[in-house]
């Protein structure tokens, strides 16, 4: 019986630990659902049946004392063990005519003996029992905390959430995403905070934990100006819409308070929240730019308890240290784990449910108001290491994705496609859409015509690789997964740039040619920085907020012609801070990366710092 206990209890303090703390898995999870109910009823079996018997033991040696039926006792004593005859000697004590056994002491303690002995034996002692209570306890207030991890989603679906951030910026206009949900007409009220040559006004204050500045934080004698007022969004989108601000100076940062036009007692309008950014340079003009990149997260990982609806990304956390001279941060897919560790279903709603999680994160709603995010998708947005192009629940989970974070980004070079690029000055950048237009696996082995881009989006790319090439500065390629060939596992060699070796170094052998170019990447939990074979640098930076294997590994250092400059595995916040400077020398920029993790200095300093080695561009 104890040993069935000791099991099934360690089972499951395994199993629920390692889905908290280590990987929120599904098959992890799966199992300790098994694992906890058989716990349970080993361990309370044991529990009532100890207390049942030691009731049971109590009322015979009641019964068995009042009855005086036993009149003799007996007792024996072992001579010497290493006498030779090894004689034994027995004394009997008679007892006195008429004298009642249970008044004698020496006998009620000889019972009690007995019979405490008989039930340690089998039931366990007192402090046993309180430890197998303890035991049980902790069994399910760890099981309460998987349930509490695995189904917040569900118990605080975020169906009020209110969200204003600024997406992609230009030198002369602004995406504002909204969430709002209760109806009527919304205003967009804006003015500049400070310009880039004046530097001399200060920015917003930041007030409360929810990120929302009051609007008497900022006083400058400055006019606000409306730009008009527009519809709520309905249920239809979630309640989300995506609007411009336009005609605005470059090189300038502004303020953006969200009213609703809903008249109160007090006030025509109500004010909803505020948000901030900076316009970029003119396009093709000198600039320098601060930027963070990653990608992986989930929220409240690894797992503290709260007794709020909300749940924490600690990644997040992390970069709000940082976030006063963010340009703005690339986010590179897995924004959303819709299959780790319970998938929910493929409804559009089960999808939007995840997007609002995340936004409904404390450390979330202040980054981005502060900095503008934007967004590549991976396969965690779908499924795991997704590679079906539009087969279900594909069309489900890019609605949510383009109401979430898709709409906000640069526009795409045509509707209903999620690659996109843009300039900041004269640094460019391309995000592809790697998953959508996949070979599939079951395809078999690269042929020459395997494909992680397909045609269409591969010659739009490679059109604007020729057209930066020596109007850009520095270039920078988002890749949701990484081109290194140094991740070499089953699933890196499917999933990644590895298992498309044809595309790869068809891409490898255009951008050797093309100076100061960079790869942006992540998904794989760990953090690489290679040299390629074409000479581009990749950064691959994972996860912000997610698990790592601390123990396993499959990168291969310098592998197929590559320089490994720098690879960590360990820690659940990884990302980076990317410093561009093509003002400083026109001729040749200056890029900076520096990573950082809460396991160096809590994230307050860089664990790695590299300086590239930049080229005449011209």
């Amino acid at each position: 019986m104890m040993r069935a206990i000791y099991v099934a209890s360690i089972l499951h303090i395994v199993l629920a630990s390692f889905v908290l703390w280590v990987v929120p898995s599904q098959y992890a999870f799966f199992a300790d659902l098994v694992a906890f109910p058989v716990a349970l009823f080993v361990l309370v079996r044991d529990i009532v049946s100890a207390w049942f018997a030691s009731g049971v033991a109590d009322d015979q040696q009641m019964n068995l004392v009042k009855s005086g039926s036993v009149n003799d006792r007996a007792s024996t004593s072992v001579v010497d063990a290493s006498s030779s005859n090894r004689s034994v000697r027995q004394r009997k004590v008679a007892g006195v005519s008429g004298r009642n056994d249970k008044n004698d002491p020496t006998f009620n303690s000889g019972a009690n003996a007995t019979s405490d002995v008989a039930r340690s034996s089998l039931y366990g002692t007192g402090g046993v029992r309180k430890a197998k209570v303890i035991l049980l306890g902790v069994q399910v207030l760890l099981f309460a905390m998987v349930l509490d991890f695995v189904y917040r989603p569900l118990v605080s679906p975020g169906n009020d959430l209110l969200v204003f951030r600024p997406g992609f910026v230009d030198h002369d206009s602004a995406k504002l995403h909204v969430r709002y949900a209760d109806g009527g007409k919304l205003e967009l009220r804006y003015r500049p905070l400070m310009s880039a040559e004046s530097n001399s006004a200060p920015a917003i204050a930041d007030s409360g934990a929810d990120g929302w500045s009051d609007p008497a934080a900022s006083k400058l004698n400055i006019p606000w100006e409306s730009a008009g007022q527009f519809e709520s969004p309905t249920s239809i989108t979630d309640y989300t819409v995506t609007v411009a601000l336009t005609n605005l100076k470059p090189t300038t940062k502004y303020v953006v308070e969200l009213y609703s036009s809903i008249p109160t007692l007090h006030a025509n309008s109500v004010y909803l929240g505020s948000a901030e950014f900076t316009t970029s340079p003119i396009p093709g003009k000198p600039a320098r730019l601060r930027f963070g990149t990653g990608s992986c997260i989930k929220p409240n990982f690894p797992y503290r308890p709260t007794f709020s609806s909300l749940g924490d990304i600690y990644g997040f956390a992390s970069m709000l240290d940082h976030s006063d001279d963010l340009d703005m941060i690339m986010f590179m897919g897995d924004f959303i784990y819709a299959d780790v560790p319970l998938y929910f279903g493929a409804g559009t709603e089960d999808y939007r449910r995840l997007y609002r999680q995340v936004y409904m994160a404390p450390s979330t709603r202040r980054l981005v108001r502060k900095v503008p995010m934007l967004h590549v998708y991976d396969d965690h947005e779908i499924k795991n290491n997704w590679h079906s192009k539009d087969a279900p629940p594909m069309g489900s989970a890019m609605t949510a994705f383009a109401e979430y974070n898709g709409r906000p980004n640069p526009p795409p070079p045509e509707a209903d496609v999620a690659y996109y690029n843009f300039t900041y000055g004269n640094i460019a950048f391309y995000a592809w859409d790697t998953r959508r237009y996949r070979t599939l696996w079951e395809d078999g082995k690269d042929d020459g015509q395997k494909s992680m881009l397909g045609a269409k989006q591969k010659e739009h790319f490679v059109s604007w690789l020729r057209d930066v090439n020596h109007t850009a500065a520095v270039k920078f390629v988002v890749s949701s997964v990484p081109v290194t060939t140094g991740w070499s596992n089953y699933d890196s060699s499917q999933d990644t740039w590895r298992g498309y070796p044809t595309e790869r170094d068809e891409i490898l052998q255009l951008t050797k040619h093309v100076p100061n170019l960079f790869f942006l990447s992540g998904d794989r939990h760990e953090m690489a920085a290679v040299r390629l074979p074409s000479g581009n640098v990749e950064f691959s930076t994972s996860p912000i907020s997610q698990f790592t294997f601390p123990l396993v590994g499959m990168f291969l250092k310098n592998a197929s012609g590559e320089t490994t400059l720098h690879y960590r595995r360990q820690g659940h916040v990884k990302y980076g801070i990317i410093d561009v400077d093509t003002e400083t020398n026109p001729d040749i920029p200056k890029v900076t990366y520096s990573l950082y993790t809460t396991d160096v200095d809590n994230g307050q300093s860089p664990a790695w710092v590299y300086e590239a080695d930049c080229a005449p561009w011209r």
